[in-house]
């Protein structure tokens, strides 16, 4: 193996998976994200210099992107004056705030949205036809907890079209699922139909 190779290999940056979840939602450009990078692994002090030798900034791209992260209100500047001698850190609580914040909205959201919900687990964006269809079945007094478990039900069959779900709500509507009082054994049977080989 060669010398370089084993260079690209060295694991010198951690990032925590929480963030990678949760970063594609924040107005972040890759040159932020790596300062920001730099000040969670490396150090929390402006360093200029070192900033320039682990991530190949120039000074001008250090300082706008710098100054974007603290506009953004990513960062905060905390200067300290020990034994006369002043020194410059970066707060990162503010952007742990806003990842968290981003992260109970998320998760609020696709407990919440039935409309996200879909299409998180389809993978695509709603057709219109689509949220009419879902507003219809709404309408007609099928409740959230039905169309949320018709729409596991085809996921758990690999079918992902909405005809499919359709009709499974509409054979467990017609069978009284959406009764809270049905016993465990009815529901049951009802999870285990086949649906693909029903030819009706």
């Amino acid at each position: 193996m060669s010398d370089l190779r084993k260079i690209f290999e060295t694991k010198d940056f951690i990032i925590n998976t929480n963030i990678i979840k949760n970063i594609s939602h924040l107005d972040i450009d890759l040159d932020e994200f790596l300062l920001i990078l730099y000040f969670i692994n490396i150090s929390c002090n402006l360093n200029t210099d070192d900033i320039k030798e682990k991530l190949c900034f120039d000074e001008e791209k250090i300082s706008n992107t710098f100054t974007k992260l603290v506009n953004k209100k990513y960062i905060e500047m905390i200067v300290t004056n020990k034994n006369g001698e002043v020194i410059e850190q970066i707060n990162l609580d503010p952007f742990y705030d806003r990842l968290l914040l981003n992260s109970e909205v998320e998760s609020n959201k696709k407990e919440k949205d039935l409309y996200f919900l879909f299409e998180s687990e389809l993978g695509r964006t709603l057709s219109s036809f689509e949220y009419e269809l879902i507003n219809k079945w709404l309408e007609n007094g099928v409740s959230e907890e039905t169309i949320k478990r018709a729409l596991k039900e085809a996921i758990l069959n690999n079918v992902r079209n909405f005809k499919y779900i359709d009709k499974i709500i509409y054979e467990w509507s017609k069978n009284g699922f959406k009764s809270r009082n049905k016993d465990e054994k009815s529901l049951e049977e009802m999870f285990e139909y086949d649906w693909l080989d029903d030819n009706e």
